[in-house]
């Protein structure tokens, strides 16, 4: 029994490439602020301060912060791609 479902138009190179710096942006900008508080928090006061111990904590929470972020960013492209192509709704946005 042949099925008759037929392809679903596939988007444009483009559209993958601007999703990918997408989520590039948002690792970028998580990445810069888990650095100013691992690095540049962390010199204010003298060793013991309590920004020395916090500072590379605080940071590596922000970098998990930003990776869970794009993440999640990821799952939700992936879940609206795959219900417009259940809809038969996949064009291109913009």
């Amino acid at each position: 029994m042949a099925s008759s479902s037929t392809l679903p138009t596939t988007l444009s190179v483009s559209t993958y490439v601007e999703e990918g710096a997408r989520i590039a942006a948002i690792l970028l900008v998580w990445g810069v602020i888990a650095a100013f508080f691992a690095y540049g928090i962390a010199e204010i006061g003298g060793p013991g301060s309590l920004f020395e111990t916090i500072g590379p904590q605080l940071g590596a929470l922000f970098a998990l912060t930003g990776l869970l972020n794009a993440i999640l960013y990821l799952l939700y492209r992936t879940v609206d791609y795959w219900r417009r192509s259940v809809t038969g709704a996949l064009e291109p946005e913009g």
